[in-house]
C-alpha cells in the first residue's frame, strides 16, 4: 500500500494501515513529515510553523494522543491570559463573552460589548423572531451570518474570527462545507441564539478559547509521536509523485527519480490541486471536479521581545477585519496563551499572521519586508516601539485550501467517480475539514475504506500526471 503525502492525514492513514499489518510506503515530496503542522524547538523557544493548538472538544486529536502515549503533555491555555480582541477603528475591543465561534448564547454581555453600535446589537436580535431557511442549497458565509445576526456581526466577529483558520472570502466560502453546526443550528432550533443557549444549558458557557488545547513541547509532538510509532511503514521524504496509473495487482506510482511502486491500494493525501493532477489520466472526472478547489498563501512572523519593551498585553491577542484594511489578519500572543514557551520569563513571544484571499502578495514578499510590515502594523495596533531580539518566519505557498461555494458537491463527484477505482482514496485537508481532528478524522476514513482491498486489475490503463 501507498500513502501519497506524510501531512497530519497520510501519517494517520498510514498509521492504521501499519497497525492492521499492512506494508505501507509513505511518500511526501518535502524533506519533513506533518505537513503544516511544524514545531521549531530553538535555544529554549518553542515556535510553532503552524497551528498552534486544536480544538480538544472534537476529541479525535485527544483520542490520538491517548493511542500514542502522549495524552499527559496536552496543555490547554493559561486561564488568566484567556480573552481574544477584535481591532476595529484604530481600537481594540474584547470580544464578548459566551461566544459560540460567532453566535452569543448571552446577551448581557453582547449589549455590554463596545465592539458593536447600539443598530447592530438590535439587529442580532433579530435572530429570535427570524424563522429558520427554508431552501436547501449552499450559501455562503456572508448571506448567512447577514440574514441571520446582521452585518456588524459579519464584518467584526464572525470574518476576522473564522480567517484565522480558513483565511476566506466570506461572499464565496460554503458554510455547509465549513461550519455546518450553524446549518444544523437554525434547523434544529431555528433561532441560533437559542441554539447556543441550549448547547450552553448542558455543556457550560462556552469560550471562544478555553477549549483550545496544545502539547507542552508544541503540536509537533504529535506528528513525532505518530511518526516514531510506525513499525511496517518505508518513509520516504524527498519523493515527489509525479504519476499514478494502473497495474497489473493494482495502482503504479511514479516517482520524481524515475522509479516505480506497485501497489494494491493506494491513499491520496496530497493537496487538492496535487491530487487532481495525478488523477488526470486515470479517473478524468474526478480530477476535473478537483481541479476547482483553490489554495491561498499564508505566512506567519513569530517575533521575541524583551518583555521590559512592550506596553502591557492583554490576553491571548487579537483579529482584525478584513473590512479594516491592515496588512496583518491578526496577532497571537504565545507566551501568553501557552507556559513553557520561551526560555526566559523576561522574553515575550508574539506571532503575527498575514496572507489570506485579500494579502496574497505580503504573505509571497520576502522575510526582510514581512518583517518590516508586521512591525509597522504592531506599532500602529498595538504600540509596540522596540525591536525583537528573535524572529522565524513562515510561509505556506498555496498551504491552506479555500472551501468555496459548492465545494461539498465537487468532493462528492470526485468520490463517486473513484468508486470504480477500487482500493483508491482521498484524505486531507482539501476535502471534508481543514482542522486537526477532521484530517486526523479523514485518514481513518481513507485507511478503513482501503483495509482489506483485494488486488485486481483497474480498468483504466492510462497514467496520469502532472
Amino acid at each position: 500500500m501507498v500513502v501519497v503525502g506524510g501531512g497530519i492525514s497520510g501519517l494517520v492513514a498510514a498509521r492504521r494501515l501499519d497497525l492492521a499489518g499492512a506494508r505501507v510506503t509513505l511518500v511526501e515530496k518535502t524533506r519533513r513529515l506533518g505537513g503544516m503542522v511544524m514545531t521549531e524547538l530553538d535555544d529554549g523557544f518553542v515556535v510553532e510553523g503552524g497551528p498552534d493548538s486544536f480544538v480538544a472538544a472534537k476529541g479525535a486529536v485527544l483520542a490520538l494522543a491517548g493511542e500514542l502515549g502522549i495524552d499527559d503533555e496536552v496543555i490547554s491555555s493559561r486561564p488568566e491570559h484567556r480573552g481574544s480582541f477584535v481591532w476595529w477603528d484604530g481600537e481594540l475591543h474584547p470580544l464578548p463573552g459566551g461566544l459560540l465561534l460567532m453566535v452569543p448564547s448571552r446577551l448581557r454581555p453582547l449589549f455590554a460589548s463596545s465592539l458593536l453600535t447600539w443598530r447592530g446589537k438590535m439587529r442580532v436580535l433579530g435572530d429570535l423572531v427570524l424563522p429558520r431557511s427554508t431552501h436547501d442549497e449552499d450559501v455562503s458565509l456572508e448571506s448567512f451570518v447577514t440574514r441571520r445576526l446582521g452585518r456588524q456581526v459579519l464584518e467584526r466577529i464572525a470574518e476576522p474570527l473564522i480567517a484565522g483558520v480558513h483565511a476566506a472570502r466570506p461572499d464565496t466560502m460554503s458554510l455547509r462545507a465549513s461550519f455546518p453546526r450553524f446549518l444544523e443550528m437554525e434547523r434544529e432550533h431555528r433561532s441560533l441564539i437559542l441554539a447556543a443557549r441550549s448547547f450552553t444549558s448542558r455543556s457550560g458557557p462556552p469560550d471562544v478559547l478555553s477549549h483550545f488545547a496544545s502539547f507542552r513541547s508544541g503540536m509537533g509532538r504529535l506528528t513525532s509521536a505518530m511518526t516514531g510509532s510506525l513499525q511496517n511503514t518505508e518513509v520516504r521524504t524527498g519523493a515527489g509523485v509525479t504519476a499514478l496509473g494502473a497495474g497489473p495487482s493494482g495502482y503504479r506510482v511514479r516517482l520524481d527519480d524515475g522509479s516505480e511502486l506497485a501497489a494494491g491500494s493506494v491513499v491520496l493525501s496530497a493537496p487538492a490541486p496535487v491530487v487532481s493532477g495525478l488523477l488526470g489520466g486515470l479517473a478524468p472526472e474526478a480530477a476535473s471536479a478537483l481541479s476547482e478547489i483553490r489554495q491561498v498563501t499564508t505566512a506567519a512572523l513569530t517575533l521575541a521581545y524583551r518583555s521590559g519593551d512592550l506596553p502591557t498585553l492583554t490576553g491571548s491577542g487579537f483579529v482584525v477585519p478584513s473590512v479594516q484594511r491592515r496588512r496583518i489578519m491578526g496577532v497571537s500572543y504565545l507566551s501568553q496563551k501557552w507556559e513553557g514557551r520561551v526560555p526566559d520569563p523576561e522574553l515575550t513571544l508574539i506571532r503575527a499572521f498575514v496572507g489570506g484571499w485579500h494579502g496574497q502578495e505580503l504573505a509571497k514578499s520576502t522575510g526582510d519586508l514581512l518583517q518590516k510590515v508586521v512591525g509597522e502594523e504592531l506599532k500602529e495596533t498595538v504600540g509596540i516601539m522596540g525591536k525583537p531580539v528573535r524572529s522565524w518566519s513562515h510561509v505556506w505557498h498555496q498551504g491552506l485550501h479555500q472551501y468555496t461555494l459548492g465545494h461539498l458537491d465537487r468532493v462528492a463527484t470526485a468520490e463517486r467517480a473513484l468508486d470504480a477505482f477500487p482500493g483508491l482514496a482521498l484524505a486531507g485537508a482539501g476535502f471534508h475539514g481543514i482542522g486537526l481532528n477532521e484530517c486526523i478524522d479523514s485518514g481513518e476514513r481513507a485507511a478503513a475504506s482501503v483495509m482489506g482491498t483485494l488486488s485486481r486489475p483497474v480498468a483504466a490503463k492510462s497514467w496520469g500526471g502532472h
